[in-house]
């Protein structure tokens, strides 16, 4: 049996059944298979993942009735390979019907080999897609209905297609403590390299050896929040990261100013350990707290030049790395998220000296999760008003109040970014 096969399908299993998170899923499986399948089993759980409503959508036209469980599981991954890779038609038909004797049932293996077959002729000129323009748009580029209507109610459909249209280099991102270059990464680790738009940050093809305070992994949008922190502190004061796990924009601004007092939170205990042991692996001196963000602590009144509220979303500006959001996130969820990040954004800003700044940021691209929230929260806090983004890596968002990256025009994930000046 194909091995990148199974272990795939034994990912995707967990995360359609389970509703287990990609990411950990995946890393799982990479842990326990050798290195010449991870590349293929990646690419094979975030293309079905990535792609679920249109394969849905495909497996649906050839069959007289849509199979559920572990047989839509094979079917998925078949077709994905059929649709997007570059492996034999013969070969993806005959390992997929390998993988289906797993059913133990040689009717479900019989069913699976004929419909990859039947889609397998005509996968490549597909194109028999809904009429209905919102429909079609759904489905093309698999992106639920519901999410796509607000994307075309808060952008327009123009921009609303380019958001969901919009791949990003699949590269791996990677900071580095102490100065560097490209060429002195790529000789040294054997990776080709190149910087991004952040000095200490680079675009990497390959991979690095593990659990070094040298370098870390971290996405421009992560490293971004935490540069326009670091911009508008000194050199000395205090720093309150609200929602802080795993710990990436508490580190780095404590790498960037270094001596600034950082305190980071996060509301579950085990969270809380994710923080402690990126800092210990950073070799960085951070406080942590356990603690609820929507409960008021008085010893935090006014204590805080600066707090950072990175506040739980719907994270639709980071499906590019969290595919399965799109399976399970709906459209009630944004209500019920919009409270929370409300709630923190209430007692949070408690916490800020008079003269200090609160920056509110998301990675998602809906406006009532981002300016309708800021934009509230302003109209009801007279204390308290718009500041100045400093980031002049992005000459786009710099110098103003509030700023939506997206994927399509600025080369990033899509996330949002506010900041908030206290004045009485």
């Amino acid at each position: 049996m194909n091995t990148a096969f199974l272990k795939s399908f034994e990912t995707l299993s967990q995360v359609y059944s389970e509703k287990a998170f990609s990411t950990f899923a995946l890393n799982r499986a990479l842990n326990a298979c050798k290195q010449q399948d991870k590349a293929l089993i990646t690419k094979i759980v975030y293309g079905v993942l990535d792609n679920d409503i249109k394969l849905d959508y495909i497996i649906s036209r050839h069959v007289k009735k849509m199979p559920k469980g572990e047989t839509l599981i094979f079917l998925k991954i078949g077709v994905y390979c059929l649709m997007d890779l570059s492996l034999p038609v013969y070969t993806v038909v005959n390992d997929v019907a390998e993988l289906a004797k797993l059913s133990g049932d040689k009717r479900i293996v019989g069913f699976v080999n004929a419909t990859l077959k039947n889609i397998a002729a005509n996968i490549k000129d597909f194109d028999a897609y809904p009429q209905d323009p919102i429909s079609r748009l759904s489905v093309e580029y698999s992106y639920p209905e519901w999410a796509l209507k607000k994307l075309i109610k808060d952008y327009g459909l123009e921009v609303a297609t380019k958001i969901i249209s919009t791949r990003l280099d699949s590269r791996t991102t990677v900071r580095f403590h102490e100065k560097t270059d490209a060429d002195i990464i790529s000789k040294k680790y054997g990776v080709n390299s190149e910087r991004t738009v952040f000095d200490d940050a680079f675009y990497l093809k390959g991979a690095l050896p593990s659990n070094s305070s040298d370098y870390t992994p971290q996405s421009l949008s992560s490293m971004a929040i935490a540069r326009i922190c670091s911009n508008l502190l000194s050199g000395v004061g205090s720093f309150l990261d609200c929602c802080a796990a795993p710990g990436g924009k508490s580190v780095y601004v404590k790498q960037l100013r270094p001596n600034l007092k950082v305190t980071s939170c996060d509301v579950h205990a085990h969270r809380v350990g994710l923080i402690e042991s990126y800092a210990n692996r950073m070799d960085v001196k951070l406080e942590t707290r356990c603690q609820d963000m929507t409960e008021y602590l008085a010893e935090f009144e006014q204590a805080f030049d600066m707090v950072l509220i990175d506040a739980p979303c719907s994270g639709f500006g980071v499906l590019d790395t969290r595919p399965d959001i799109k399976l399970f996130r709906q459209s009630l969820d944004i209500s019920e998220l919009m409270k929370l990040q409300y709630a923190i954004l209430c007692n949070c800003c408690n916490y800020v000296k008079v003269g200090g700044h609160l920056v509110y940021s998301t990675c998602t691209v809906f406006d009532n999760e981002n300016g309708q929230n800021i934009r509230k929260f302003l109209k009801e806090h007279e204390n308290f008003t718009y500041g100045k983004i400093a980031l002049p890596q992005f000459e786009q968002a710099d110098g103003k109040a509030y700023y939506q990256f997206l994927p399509y025009k600025d080369g990033v994930q899509g996330f949002f970014v506010a900041v908030i000046m206290r004045t009485k």
